[in-house]
């Protein structure tokens, strides 16, 4: 029994080498022989009877130079002795081989003919077609299939004031000089470019191009049906083999026209016309807390961001957002930024809000109307108001209030009523007990304030009214002022601590923060200088430096 379980291990051992062995030879074999492919291109398709063009045949492998076969052309082509080239490189861990095979061919007479599949080691070419003109026909005309322009469109049918995305490609496979393309174009019909073009290449009809790639926006701009006349393309071929002298052929090229069918806006369409099938209207705020705690502090920065998505809309066709605030807060928006995502466009609007009297406030809420395409009705988005409590907070603006002193003898107006006034002619013992008591209390803190003074420096620093987190957000807030960040000022001074200011001095803080976000956030700009608001942010720190230094006797203990 044990002999018998020991030979069925070493099968089962024996087996797992094999595999072992076979999977590490199969991986020790060049990773091209599986996916090596053959490609073979020519430098154009036109050529004259008599003239040769270069056919080039390439292979992603090491082969043998005789590898290749080019019996199959000897029926409607003639050819030279081909150059071969072998290629090995190794690049980021990456080993790769290629082989290449350039010959001259030359047609034997006129008409269409085929460069047939080429066989290389079992990889095969895709078959070329080449016409073989007249020598002085050939010279004369410009090769037809050196460039080409095509255009697509994304959809054919919509509404007036949808824009429609237009993509043109140009395709380039020859020598050019002063090539340049014109927009497409038609009557009511507003186009724009957007965006870069974008440039790659590709092989058709075994002639390697140039594909450059340019997208227009289209926007109707009346009903009907519009037509839409292609890009042109202009440029001058050259013509010459690089060495000797060449000439220039002045072409012209137009893309394939195309047709919208466009449809009118509804007659009981109600509002704005925005056309679209997609549309998003959201809202966020700082801090995030805010629509949970319903509450907020007179003074306190509120940051709103709106953003409006819409699908198929041009940029000036956007709506403006306007928002009816109430008069008790402030509220500073900065211009709409533009984006585009795809066939999107994004309007995002950063207002900054800050509450200047307490009591309850309802920042307002946002409706949009618009014509949904796709389901062929009118549809409106919102976003929902916020009410807030306002309470007062160490931001609210500080006024002096005059506090009555007892020690102040007020006289009388001719107006106010007299009462009669009681003189006690003798006090008894009491005022010489009251001076006796003062005495001591007054040699008994000058004792205390002769001890204080040595211990000072070891209170100031374990008694500091200012924390690490609020020397931070002063400097972060001069950084902020410093770089002139509206919106960074107003986080910065909502999470600085200012308690320990004068009211003075924090007053004048409030009036220069006020000023820099009217400067910034107003319909008519105005110029404003960072200096004033720099210099009181640096006598703040000067204040808590002194309170760090020397504390008040309220401060101390004994």
């Amino acid at each position: 029994m044990n002999d018998q379980r020991f030979s069925l291990m070493s099968l089962s051992q024996q087996a797992k080498a094999a595999l072992l062995i076979a999977a590490m030879a199969i991986a020790s074999l060049p990773s091209a022989a599986f996916a090596a492919t053959a490609e073979a291109t020519v430098s154009k398709n036109v050529v004259a009877l008599g003239d040769a063009i270069q056919l080039t045949i390439s292979v992603d492998e090491s082969v043998s130079n005789n590898a290749l076969d080019l019996s199959p052309l000897d029926k409607d082509f003639i050819y030279g002795r081909p150059s071969v080239s072998s290629n090995t490189s190794y690049i980021n861990g990456t080993l790769t081989r290629s082989t290449i095979w350039r010959v001259a061919i030359a047609g034997k007479q006129v008409g269409s003919y085929t460069i047939p599949a080429l066989t290389i080691d079992g990889m095969s070419t895709d078959p070329i077609t080449i016409k073989v003109e007249e020598a002085g026909q050939a010279t004369a005309q410009v090769d037809t299939q050196a460039v080409d322009v095509i255009a697509t469109l994304d959809r054919h049918d919509g509404y007036i004031g949808e824009t429609f995305n237009y993509r043109v490609r140009l395709m380039i496979g020859t020598r050019l000089d002063s090539p340049a393309l014109q927009a497409p174009f038609g009557e009511g019909l507003d186009v724009t470019q957007i965006g870069e073009d974008v440039q790659a290449e590709a092989v058709v009809n075994g002639r390697r191009y140039v594909v450059i790639s340019r997208q227009y926006q289209i926007t109707p701009t009346q009903a009907g049906e519009l037509t839409i006349e292609g890009a042109v393309f202009t440029g001058t071929e050259v013509k010459g083999n690089g060495w000797g002298a060449s000439i220039g052929l002045p072409m012209s090229r137009q893309a394939n026209g195309l047709t919208l069918n466009i449809a009118d806006k509804p007659a009981d369409f109600q509002g704005l016309w925005l056309p679209t099938p997609h549309l998003e209207l959201t809202q966020s705020w700082q801090p995030d807390t805010l629509s949970q705690r319903l509450s907020t502090e007179v003074g306190e920065p509120i940051n709103r961001t709106i953003t409006l998505k819409i699908k198929n809309i041009a940029q000036s066709a956007m709506p403006n957002l306007n928002l009816d605030y109430p008069t008790s807060v402030s509220v500073y928006s900065d211009k709409p930024e533009y984006t585009e995502e795809g066939d999107y466009t994004v309007m995002t609007i950063k207002q900054v809000i800050i509450p200047r009297q307490e009591g309850q406030i309802t920042l307002p809420s946002l409706s949009i109307n618009w014509f949904n395409t796709t389901d062929k009705k009118q549809q409106t988005s919102e976003i929902e108001a916020l009410t807030l409590t306002v309470s007062p907070g160490e931001h609210a603006p500080v006024t002096q209030t005059a506090q009555p002193d007892t020690n102040v003898n007020i006289a009388p107006s001719e107006t106010a009523p007299t009462e009669e006034v009681n003189i006690v002619a003798q006090a008894g013992y009491w005022p010489w007990a009251t001076g006796f008591f003062a005495v001591l209390w007054l040699g008994t803190l000058g004792m205390y304030l002769r001890r204080s003074k040595a211990n000072v420096a070891y209170t100031a620093e374990t008694h500091s009214p200012t924390s690490p987190h609020a020397d931070n957000a002063l400097l972060a807030l001069i950084a902020a002022v410093s770089s002139n960040n509206a919106v960074a000022v107003a986080t910065h001074y909502r999470n600085w601590q200012t308690s320990h200011l004068p009211n003075d001095l924090r007053e004048k803080i409030g009036a220069e923060i006020n000023a820099m976000m009217e400067s910034r956030y107003r319909s008519q700009s105005q110029d404003w200088n960072s200096s004033e608001l720099l210099a009181l942010l640096r006598q703040a720190e000067k204040v808590k430096s002194h309170k760090t230094k020397g504390q008040s006797l309220s401060e101390l203990t004994p």
